[in-house]
C-alpha cells in the first residue's frame, strides 16, 4: 500500500484540535469539528467553503446522516445543532451536559445525541427530543449496519448494547473495567461476518463481542491511546488513531495491516471519503491532512482456480467452473501464485501450501 499526502490544511487559532471529521455520503463536504467552529471544506482541494458559527464551546463531535440531508454537531457547550446541506443551522437543542457523541442511525435517519449521563434520539418527525439517564458517564456511542442496535461506551468500562428505540438489551461486563473506561465503540461488518463491536479503552486494549455480548475475537494490546475507531465497509479495514501519533489500520480481527501516517501531535480522529481510496486525518495541532492509498491488487489464476485477496489478508479461491470458494485466512498477504495440483500463498514471514485432496482443501504452515 502506498500512502500520498494530497492536501494540508492548519487551523492557527491558539490550541484550535480537530476534534472530529466526517464526510457527506456523496463525498462532495469534508466537515470538521475545529474548535469551537464547524468547518466546510471541498475534499478535493482543501479549499474552505464556509465557516459555520453556532457553537460557543469546543465542538466534539459531528454525524452525517446517511441519505446526505442533514448533519449535526456538538460539543462542550451542551448544545446540539442540526444543519442542512446548504450549511444552515436549522434547529439546536441542549442537554445538561457537555455533548459526548453523535450518531445518524443508518437505516432511519435518527440521531442519537449523547451527553455525559443521559442520551437522547432525535427524529425529524417528532417535536421534541425524548431522553433516558444512564448509571454513568457516557463517552461514545455507534450504531449496527442495520440500525438495529446502539451501542454506548461507558467511562465505568462497561458497555450497553440496546435496540433502536434505546431499550436495553444487554449489558457487556468487561474484565478490569474499573481501570479500563471505554472510550471508542465501532461496529465492523464484513462479507463473511455479522456485526462485530469493537471496542477501545484506556488499557490500550482493542476488543470485539458479538452483539449477543460475547467476544468474539481476542483482545489486541495496542500500546497506545486509542482516540477513534473508523471501520470501513468497502474495503473492509478499521481505521484507528491515537496517542501514537499515528493513524494506522486493522483487520476486522484486529490484526495490524499498515501505518498510514505519523504526525507530531496526537491524532484524534481519521475517515474515509465513501466510495474513494481518499483518507481524511485530524491531529491536536490542527492539521487536516488528506491521503490517497494506493492498494495494490493480489491475485492470481491457473485454469479454472482464480485466487483474490479479501478484507486486505484473506484468500479466496475460486473454482470458475463448479463456483466453489474457499477461504483462506492470514495475517499478511503480499503476492499469489497458482500450479496445477497446489495453491501457494507468499506471506511476508511464512508460506503457506495446498494441495487438493476430493473436494476439500488442506492446508501446512512452513516457516519462511
Amino acid at each position: 500500500m502506498k500512502v500520498l499526502e494530497t492536501w494540508v490544511e492548519q487551523i492557527t487559532d491558539e490550541d484550535t484540535s480537530i476534534n472530529d471529521l466526517c464526510f457527506r455520503p456523496d463525498g462532495s463536504q469534508l466537515i470538521v469539528a475545529a474548535g469551537n467552529k464547524v468547518l466546510v471544506f471541498d475534499p478535493l482541494d482543501g479549499k474552505l467553503i464556509k465557516g459555520l458559527a453556532g457553537h460557543k464551546e469546543t465542538v466534539y463531535c459531528l454525524s452525517y446522516a446517511k441519505d446526505g440531508s442533514l448533519f449535526a454537531s456538538g460539543g462542550a457547550d451542551k448544545t446540539v445543532i442540526i444543519w442542512t446541506t446548504e450549511l444552515e443551522g436549522i434547529l439546536r437543542f441542549q442537554h445538561n451536559e457537555a455533548i459526548q457523541g453523535l450518531a445518524f442511525n443508518p437505516v432511519t435517519n435518527v440521531l442519537v445525541t449523547c451527553a455525559v449521563s443521559d442520551f437522547g434520539l432525535w427524529s425529524s418527525k417528532e417535536k421534541y427530543v425524548p431522553k433516558t439517564k444512564v448509571f454513568s458517564r457516557i463517552t461514545c456511542c455507534a450504531w449496527s449496519s442495520d440500525g438495529q442496535y446502539l451501542a454506548l461506551g461507558f467511562f465505568n468500562g462497561t458497555v450497553q448494547i440496546r435496540d433502536k428505540n434505546g431499550d436495553e438489551k444487554l449489558k457487556i461486563e468487561r474484565p478490569d473495567a474499573a481501570n479500563s473506561p471505554v472510550w471508542c465503540v465501532e461496529w465492523t461488518k464484513t462479507k463473511s461476518s455479522a456485526d462485530i463491536l469493537a471496542v477501545a479503552d484506556w488499557s490500550q486494549k482493542l476488543s470485539f463481542y458479538h452483539i449477543t455480548g460475547k467476544q468474539a475475537y481476542k483482545d489486541r494490546k495496542l500500546g497506545y491511546d486509542v482516540t477513534q475507531l473508523s471501520w470501513n465497509p468497502e474495503t473492509e479495514y478499521l481505521i484507528v488513531t491515537g496517542s501514537n501519533r499515528q493513524c494506522t489500520i486493522y483487520t476486522n480481527e484486529g490484526v495490524k495491516l499498515n501505518t498510514l501516517c505519523e504526525k507530531d501531535s496526537w491524532i484524534l480522529c481519521a475517515k474515509q471519503k465513501p466510495s474513494s481510496n481518499f483518507l481524511a486525518v485530524g491531529s491536536q495541532g490542527g492539521h487536516i491532512i488528506m491521503f490517497q492509498l494506493v492498494i495494490s491488487t493480489v491475485h492470481g489464476l491457473y485454469k479454472e482456480k482464480y485466487a483474490y485477496r479479501e478484507s486486505m489478508t484473506d484468500v479466496i479461491i475460486h473454482n470458475l467452473i463448479t463456483e466453489v470458494k474457499v477461504r483462506i485466512k492470514c495475517k499478511d498477504l503480499k503476492k499469489l501464485f497458482l500450479t496445477s495440483n497446489k495453491q501457494i500463498i507468499c506471506l511476508t514471514a511464512s508460506l503457506s501450501l495446498g494441495s487438493k485432496k476430493s473436494d476439500q482443501i488442506c492446508f501446512e504452515m512452513i516457516e519462511g
